[in-house]
């Protein structure tokens, strides 16, 4: 589970001296996860070498490792648990729940009902238009 958490990356050496000038140290680390844990919690750092990078890594991910729970880790992995499924779906050549067209709504009496069907409408209008009033009484209280 930790290689997945966490990576460590060689630098890249572009040729834009800019971007990367080559007196940088040519190692990056990066440790902490999201979601799990806040974004200023997470650190990063670069080395000469590997196994500086390393030692700095590992000493960073005891302080990190030091203030998560396992709500943390469980956080992230279902954050990785989910971001997999859409990902299949995606590559499946299908949609989430969320992206297909559906006609079905839910009234304020709590019904499921096709919206695209008169004669199920007809018997919801009076229910979505006293709760749209309701909703505008309320706002204007909160107003004032």
């Amino acid at each position: 589970m930790l290689a997945h958490l966490l990576r460590r990356y060689p630098r890249r050496r572009d040729r834009d001296p800019q971007r990367h000038p080559h007196d940088e140290d040519p190692w990056e680390w990066h440790c902490g996860f999201y979601p799990g844990s806040h974004p200023g919690e997470q650190q990063n750092g670069t080395a000469a070498t590997f196994d500086e990078a390393r030692a700095d890594f590992e000493c960073a991910w005891r302080v990190f490792l030091s203030r998560r729970t396992e709500a943390d880790f469980q956080a992230w992995r279902n954050q990785r648990d989910w971001t997999a499924r859409k990902y299949a779906l995606w590559d499946a050549g299908e949609r989430l729940p969320s992206q297909k067209p559906n006609s079905m709504m839910r009234c304020p009496c709590g019904e499921m009902f096709d919206c695209h069907r008169l004669e199920n409408t007809l018997i919801h209008v009076p229910h979505i238009t006293a709760e749209q009033k309701a909703r505008e009484v309320r706002r204007a209280q909160t107003v004032q």
